[in-house]
Formats: C-alpha cells, structure tokens, sequence
C-alpha cells in the first residue's frame, strides 16, 4: 500500500526536484538539499531550496474551495561572485517557466523509495526578491557569495 504526500509537500518536492534536474543537467559539481543547516554539511557551491510559506485563501466569496499560493527561497551558496551571479541568473530562468507537478507517495514497505506520477502544472507568480547577502570578508566560506532569491508559485486544482 501506498501513502500519498500532502499537496503542500508534492509541492515542495515538485520545485526542488525541477530545479536540481536543471542544475544537474547544465551544471557540474553543485550540490542541491532542502534544509537550510545540511548547506553547511557540504562544500560550496550548493544550493538550497526551502518552502518558506503557505498562503491560503478562499478560491470565490462563499466557497468552500482554497487556493494556495507557496512562497519559496533559493539560497546560494557559490565559490565566487562570478558564480553566484552566473546561478543567480539561471534558476531565475528555470523558476520562471513553472514547474511540473507531481504527487508522491512511500511505499509503505520501504521508507527511502518515493513514487511519483505527473499531475499537472505549478505555476509561477512572482519574484518576490533577488539579492545578495553582504559578507565580511573573514566570513566562513559559506558566507562569502551568498544569494537568496524568494518566489511565489501556485498549483490549482
């Protein structure tokens, strides 16, 4: 028996798993993770891809129906200011064309194997900020070329 995932947590699976797809497909090196603390467990560059909040809300006056919208951070951690500014760039190009939505569920008999299958489209809404973290210059190395970009995406239906 399977154990579906809440729609909030396909979601988050759907955006992380899209943008380390686009990483691993054009990038080399560059480690993804979902949690903001396993970024330090790694060398840079990595990136870490976090949902940073749910905004729900009535889809018509006297429906019952709710929408969400998911806002979500992108950290970078990169080796360079060449390089943060170079990935910067490509995940504001891959978030911008929104995301395949897909739900996964655990097979109840082994913990770490997900299944997935393609429910429709996330779709992106807006930038919310793109900018650098200002580091002094005897920051950890973690800290040095740091970019944080929030977005905001929604899946209807």
């Amino acid at each position: 028996m399977s154990v579906p995932f809440s729609k909030t947590r396909n979601v988050e699976l759907s955006v992380i798993s899209a943008i380390e797809t686009a990483i691993n497909n054009s990038w080399s090196g560059i480690t993804v993770v979902k949690a903001f603390l396993q970024a330090y467990d790694v060398k840079v560059p990595v990136i870490c891809v976090r949902i940073l909040s749910t905004d729900s809300f009535r889809s018509e006056i006297g429906d019952n129906t709710i929408r969400q919208k998911y806002s979500f951070i992108v950290d970078i951690f990169a080796k360079s200011d060449g390089q943060r500014i170079d990935l910067a760039d490509f995940i504001v190009n891959v978030v911008k064309e929104g995301f395949v939505y897909k739900q996964y569920s655990r097979a109840s008999g082994n913990p770490e194997e997900l299944n997935e299958t393609t429910d429709g489209r996330i779709t992106f809404l807006t930038f919310d900020s793109d900018s650098r973290i200002d580091a002094s210059d005897s920051a950890d190395e973690h800290e040095k070329y740091r970019q944080a970009i929030t977005f905001t995406v929604e899946k209807y239906g």
